[in-house]
């Protein structure tokens, strides 16, 4: 039986490369997206495409030629697990009335629309807490 609330590997493979480039941020350095797919045993094509979201986010930043690869745009401490769900996933959204845009045919009496309320916003409000620097 699959998981309730389950992330995506996208989501989780996401985590973990910017856990990644958070631990080399001082340095300044850019890291090669091979060097973390043979660490970590993802596909560097794979990596490529998750890398490719962070940027048009700009949560990360690419440099091409030998001493390439990507980087973090911004502190540890100022990248949430928020901004990566949400640059990798898209709006958190538990059911569908959530959302910007609610289609409901019972938008006004619906038992559960304010149960899921809460709920979601707990999981933003912790999300948003989280911190790269933090779980690094």
């Amino acid at each position: 039986m699959p998981g309730f609330f389950r992330i995506t590997a996208r989501g989780h493979n996401a985590l973990m490369l910017m856990s990644e480039l958070a631990g080399k941020y001082k340095s300044g350095a850019f890291v090669s997206l091979q060097e973390v797919a043979d660490r970590l045993h993802i596909s560097q094509g794979y990596l490529e495409e998750v890398a490719g979201a962070l940027k048009k986010s700009k949560l990360i930043v690419g440099k091409q030629g030998p001493a390439g690869g990507y980087r973090l745009a911004h502190a540890p401490s100022k990248i949430s697990m928020q901004d990566i769900m949400v640059a990798i996933e898209g709006p958190i959204e538990l059911v569908a009335c959530q959302g910007k845009n609610p289609l409901c045919p019972v938008a006004g009496k619906c038992p559960s629309k304010n149960a899921w309320s809460v709920v979601q916003k707990a999981i933003q409000k912790s999300l948003q807490q989280t911190k790269l620097d933090k779980i690094t």
